[in-house]
């Protein structure tokens, strides 16, 4: 992923106009207009929804890599927070005047959000079978063996990968020590006709998946990466 100095000396500096135009020129609906720096109020997602406006925290690397996420992945994170308005809607009609409690489905979305990854496979390929390899070789392979074993896995499913994740963009920037020890969850689909690469697709296919299954979304569909691997592929391809 390309830095962006600019967009970093606004949320350090506060410069609420400089990142309200960098939102606008996303030009999707339903992405943030605005972000607040003040004292945070009210529900994190609802304001999203229903005000347009992002939380941010000035000097907040976290949530300058939140802010290339929402201009990366915009229909994504578009979906996540719709589906996230919707759930928490549900939540609350079902706890009757109760707290509402937080379901799988929200787990699910915020999991995604700070560490997704994006595996789009060849449409050939069986993605539970996928899942479940990947799960096995996190279990079973040695520390040493696991990168290679892992990395070979991926090249034959073909996979094109897209990280979603803000705070593994954080984790590989701040601390890449950690990298080994970071787990990058993935969602699995199969590629459009064709085999998408480019980014665009990918955030287009990855919103279609979330909206077509915003019923049963739930953290068990992840299989988990470790996050040094997730780069090394990504610079290979």
């Amino acid at each position: 992923m390309q830095e962006h100095p600019a967009l970093w000396r606004a949320v350090e500096s506060g410069d609420v106009h400089f990142i309200a135009s960098f939102l606008s020129n996303v030009g999707v609906s339903g992405v943030p207009r605005t972000v607040d720096f003040g004292r945070t109020r009210g529900n994190y997602e609802e304001r999203i929804f229903t005000e347009g406006v992002l939380a941010v925290r000035r000097g907040s690397l976290h949530d300058y890599y939140n802010l290339m996420a929402w201009s990366l992945f915009p229909r994504s994170k578009v979906a996540i927070n719709q589906i996230h308005h919707e759930a928490i809607e549900a939540e609350s009609s079902a706890a009757a005047g109760e707290r509402p409690g937080r379901g799988p489905r929200r787990d699910f979305l915020t999991i995604l959000d700070e560490a997704g990854v994006l595996l789009l496979v060849d449409p050939t390929t069986d993605v539970a079978t996928l899942a479940g390899e990947i799960r096995r070789i996190r279990q079973q392979a040695s520390e040493m063996d696991y990168p290679s074993v892992i990395t070979r896995i991926l090249e034959e499913a073909r996979v094109s990968m897209h990280v979603l994740g803000h705070a593994l963009m954080e984790t590989a920037r701040v601390q890449p020590g950690r990298m080994a020890s970071v787990g990058a969850f993935a969602v699995i689909l199969p590629a459009d006709e064709g085999g998408p690469t480019l980014r665009a697709l990918a955030d287009r296919q990855l919103s279609r998946f979330l909206l077509d299954n915003r019923e049963s979304l739930h953290p068990s569909l992840f299989p988990s990466l470790r996050l040094d691997v997730v780069f090394e592929c990504l610079q290979r391809s």
